[in-house]
């Protein structure tokens, strides 16, 4: 009886360890390194490189069935990495792939047909692209950094016909050694871009500009090299530098440390911010992944996270391996051995929703705005929330919100470029949140914005 009670108690122990140390759900490409991720319902598109000595081939691996069944999409371009990866709305997919496994930069393809055929876009320059971004606001426009490995510079380009045809913008400063660019689109405003140059001999460099590229001016020299940027979906003018993170609040004038949370041995791999599920940031490391406000910045690890088998390449930077899908409400990790995922809190804020007493709807931030404008609400309860614009004698323009929400923190942005009544005039527009249970209004309220143009 001794002996069986013994039994018992080492079985459970060790179930308990099991289940403790594999909490979250694998969900294929086991064998390959995965650098990027796209999620969406049951469609994942996943950027791969393949580790040594592993009999698969490198390349953007598809999954219409969540995970279940995965084919290789890019398998006429033969092996390689993919280092970069966007998808269009118009379902055009972008991938930058490189066929020596290790490179920084490689050939910018795109397909039309998820894969079928493949188009090599082959005008931008005579050397490697190694970044792409389709702009949020436009998905003609485009733009990207190429490598010349002869002398050591990445020259800056914008395409303005998604893709086929390219100009070189940009004139950043470099020396005997070259340099180094990084560069982001500012999500909230659609002719702002930013730029960081790192140079051996004469220093770093932040810039901006507010005409797409054409011109640029100082801002300020950056704490780190900036070897990536993010900017903010909610905050205007924030803007992050990983790897520890330093934080803007200025459009990168001044910049702190937000650290707090890490352990000083990790070191960092991804950057995500989650814009509608729980609106929270999100930092892989090789111990881990870490969630936090967008307000307080204090990085608490994911349970069981430091379980992800997270021994990807050191000195790959720009990789986009986190993703949360917004129907699943299942945030993605891609790692050194394939695809987990598990559920993730929904408060929808950086507080808890027990913290949320009240409706509220507050004044619009930036306001005057042109041409984009964040608005933030709040609900106490679950809720039918509509959100919509006027003009001023009471003519409906757009519905920004229209389906239930579950208590929290809200924030919308409404562009006037990216509606059907796109050609609005300067002036003053109402915008009117409203939510309801059943036939009975919780709450109501309307507040006036000033658009210029």
């Amino acid at each position: 009886m001794k002996t069986k009670l013994v039994s018992f108690v080492i079985l459970l122990f060790l179930n308990s360890f099991l289940i403790k140390a594999q909490p979250w759900e694998f969900v294929g490409l086991d064998s390959l390194v995965i650098f990027h991720l796209y999620v969406e319902g049951d469609t994942i598109y996943a950027g791969t490189k393949v580790k040594i000595g592993i009999n698969m081939s490198a390349g953007l691996y598809y999954s219409s069935d969540s995970g279940n069944n995965w084919v290789q999409l890019d398998s006429s371009l033969g092996d390689g990495a993919i280092l970069g990866l966007e998808k269009n709305i118009d379902n055009t997919i972008y991938i930058i792939k490189c066929p020596c496994q290790a490179g920084f930069a490689g050939t910018l393809y795109k397909t039309m047909n998820n894969g079928q055929s493949w188009e090599q876009i082959n005008n931008i320059s005579n050397y490697g692209i190694k970044w792409m971004r389709i702009s949020p606001f436009n998905p003609n426009e485009m733009y990207a950094l190429d490598v010349n490995y002869l002398a050591s510079i990445n020259y800056l380009y914008r395409s303005t016909d998604a893709g086929v045809n390219w100009e070189e913008i940009g004139s950043f400063p470099s020396d005997s050694h070259g340099n180094s660019v990084a560069v982001a689109l500012d999500l909230l405003h659609d002719s702002t871009l930013y730029a960081g140059v790192s140079t051996d001999l004469i220093g770093d460099y932040f810039f901006k500009s507010t005409d797409k590229g054409d011109n640029w001016f100082y801002v300020s020299t950056p704490p780190t090299v900036p070897t990536e940027i993010y900017t903010d979906y909610l905050i205007p003018d924030r803007i992050y530098l990983p790897s520890k993170p330093y934080v803007s609040n200025y459009g990168g004038l001044s910049w702190f440390v937000a650290d707090s949370g890490f352990t000083g041995n990790s070191y960092y791999f991804s950057f995500y911010q989650d814009k509608s599920t729980t609106r929270l940031l999100y930092i892989l490391r090789t111990d881990g992944l870490y969630e936090s406000g967008n307000d307080t910045f204090y990085w608490n690890r994911l349970e069981d996270s430091e379980y992800l088998p997270l021994d990807l390449p050191f000195g790959f930077s720009n990789i986009k391996n986190i993703a949360i899908d917004e129907a699943s409400r299942k945030i993605y990790v891609g790692t050194s051995n394939g695809i987990y995922r598990k559920s993730v809190l929904t408060n929808l804020s950086n507080e808890n929703n027990s913290q949320i007493m009240e409706f509220n709807l507050e004044q619009n931030f930036p306001n005057p705005f042109n041409p984009s404008t964040t608005i933030e609400y709040q609900i106490n309860r679950s809720s039918l929330v509509s959100l919509k614009v006027y003009d001023i004698l009471g003519n409906e323009i757009v519905t920004l919100v229209n389906k239930e929400q579950p208590a929290g923190k809200y924030y919308i942005t409404f562009n006037v470029e990216t509606i059907e009544k796109s050609n609005l005039a300067s002036g003053i527009y109402i915008y009117r949140v409203t939510a309801m249970s059943g036939e009975r209004i919780l709450f109501s309220e309307s507040k006036r914005m000033l658009m210029i143009k």
